[in-house]
C-alpha cells in the first residue's frame, strides 16, 4: 500500500506544477525594470503580436534579459513558410511553426503535422465534400499539437471528455451549444495514472478526485491530509490543509457542499474520512487479500476486482455483477438502472459498456433520449424526427442520415434489436 502511495505521489507531482512561495533574497524588487529600460534600450518586439490574426500571430514569452524586464515576441510561422530545425550551427530560431503545424525535415518549411485527429479531420472533409457527412456529425477537433481536443459532443444530446488519442474517458455533461467548454484535465490525467501506474498494480489506484465533468474537485487528499487545489489545472492553491483524523473536508476554504457526493454526518465524530462507498468497497477488498496473504490462505477467489469499478468521482462504474453473474447497468450510487443486463459467455456480456444507459439516465428530462441495446450500450442505429442515422459506440453519428433506414450502412434485419 505504501509503495502504491509512494508512486501516486511521484506521479502527481510531476505532472502537477505547484505553487510554492520560496522564502529568501527578492531578485527582482520594485523599480528594477523601470531603471534597467532606462539604462538599456529593449530590443523592438516582432509585430506579430500586436497583430495576432490570422496571417501575423505570435506568443509573449518572459524575454532573456535580466528580470525579463524587456517585451519579447515569438513569431508563429504560417504553413508554406520558411522555418528553423535548430540544433548546433544553425544559429538563434527567432519564431516557429504555428499551431498544428511543425517544420519539415527537407524542404524547412512550416507543414501541417501527421497525427490521427488531423487524419480524421481529412476524411470528414472529403466525405463532407462528396455530401456523405449527416447534420449531426461533428468534424474533429484538435489542439495545437495535433492531438484531439479535450471534449466532444454529441448535439442534442451530452458532451464528453476524451484523451489526446480521441479515446472517450469520464466525465459527461448535456449539450448546451456551441460556446460549451470541458477542459477535462482531471480526467486526462486520471487516464495517464491507469495507463503508466495502475496497469502494473495489483488493486485498483485511489487517488485524485474528479467532478463528474471530468474537471479536478477542489478538495483533494493524500492519505490522511487535504488541501485545495485548481479546478482547472489541479494546481495547489493557497496553503490550507486539514487532518481527517482531527477535522472534516468542510473545514477546508474551497469545500463544495454539492461537490461532495457522500458527505460526513453531523454526529460523526473523528477521525473522519474523505471517501465514498465505492472507494470503500475497493479498501475493504484490499485488506481483505493483504490478510489472507499474511494468514496464509489461497487468495485467488478475491483476487479479482472486475465487479467494482469505481469513477474518478468516487461513484459506482457504470456496470456490476448481480448475483446471478450476469451484468447490469447502475447509477453513480451503485443503483441498477433499467433491465438492461447480459448473461456471462456471450458477446453482450463482453462488450457491454451501458454508455448508452449512462446518457439516457442523464437526459431523463429530454423526449429525445437514444435508444439502446438490451446491454445498455448504444443502438448502431438511432432515429430522430423521421430521419434515422448510424452512431458509434459512443453515439456519434457516423455518415448520413437517411429516411429509409433500409439505406444506412449500419443496417441489419434486425436493427430493432441488438
Amino acid at each position: 500500500m505504501a509503495a502504491r502511495l509512494l508512486l501516486l505521489l511521484v506521479f502527481v507531482c510531476v505532472l502537477q506544477t505547484l505553487q510554492l512561495s520560496v522564502e529568501g533574497t527578492v531578485l527582482c524588487e520594485e523599480g528594477f525594470c523601470t531603471k534597467f529600460r532606462q539604462d538599456t534600450r529593449c530590443a523592438t518586439p516582432a509585430v506579430e503580436c500586436s497583430i495576432n490574426n490570422a496571417t501575423h500571430s505570435g506568443m509573449l514569452l518572459p524575454s532573456a534579459t535580466i528580470c525579463n524586464c524587456c517585451e519579447y515576441c515569438l513569431p508563429l510561422f504560417n504553413a508554406g513558410q520558411p522555418c528553423s530545425l535548430g540544433g548546433p550551427g544553425d544559429g538563434i530560431t527567432v519564431g516557429r511553426c504555428g499551431h498544428g503545424l511543425t517544420c519539415h525535415n527537407e524542404t524547412r518549411t512550416c507543414v501541417r503535422m501527421t497525427t490521427k485527429c488531423h487524419d480524421d479531420q481529412d476524411d470528414f472533409d472529403a466525405r463532407h465534400a462528396r455530401g456523405e457527412t449527416g447534420v449531426l456529425e461533428r468534424r474533429p477537433e484538435c489542439d495545437v499539437r495535433g492531438d484531439y481536443a479535450t471534449y466532444d459532443c454529441v448535439p442534442s444530446q451530452t458532451c464528453f471528455c476524451q484523451s489526446e488519442e480521441g479515446e472517450r474517458l469520464f466525465g459527461e455533461v448535456l449539450f448546451t451549444g456551441k460556446n460549451q467548454e470541458m477542459p477535462c484535465g482531471c480526467s486526462r490525467m486520471i487516464q495517464k495514472v491507469e495507463k503508466y501506474i495502475a496497469s502494473g498494480l495489483s488493486y485498483p489506484v485511489v487517488g485524485l478526485r474528479c467532478t463528474s465533468d471530468g474537471n479536478f474537485n477542489p478538495v483533494q487528499c493524500i492519505d490522511r491530509v487535504c488541501y485545495c487545489v485548481d479546478t482547472i489545472t489541479g494546481e495547489v492553491v493557497g496553503t490550507d490543509t486539514i487532518n481527517l483524523d482531527e477535522q472534516r473536508p468542510s473545514e477546508l476554504p474551497c469545500y463544495i457542499e454539492e461537490l461532495d457526493l457522500f458527505p460526513i454526518r453531523n454526529d460523526t465524530e473523528p477521525p473522519y474520512n474523505y471517501t465514498s462507498p465505492c472507494y470503500d468497497s475497493i479498501k475493504e477488498k484490499e485488506e481483505l487479500i493483504e490478510q489472507s496473504i499474511k494468514d496464509g490462505f489461497n487468495v485467488d477467489f478475491f483476487t479479482s476486482f472486475n465487479a467494482v469499478t469505481c469513477m474518478p468521482d468516487g461513484t459506482f462504474g457504470r456496470t456490476t455483477i448481480n448475483a446471478n453473474g450476469s451484468k447490469i447497468c447502475i447509477d453513480k450510487r451503485g443503483d441498477r438502472i433499467g433491465d438492461f443486463e447480459a448473461r456471462p459467455n456471450t458477446p453482450e456480456f463482453n462488450n457491454m459498456d451501458c454508455k448508452c444507459a449512462k446518457t439516457s439516465s442523464l437526459m431523463s428530462a429530454s423526449t429525445e433520449r437514444p435508444r439502446c441495446c438490451s446491454n445498455g450500450n448504444f443502438r448502431p442505429v438511432q432515429c430522430r424526427r423521421g430521419l434515422c442515422r448510424c452512431v458509434d459506440s459512443d453515439g456519434r453519428q457516423v455518415g448520413a442520415e437517411a429516411r429509409d433506414v433500409t439505406a444506412l450502412h449500419c443496417y441489419t434485419d434486425d436493427w430493432r434489436n441488438c
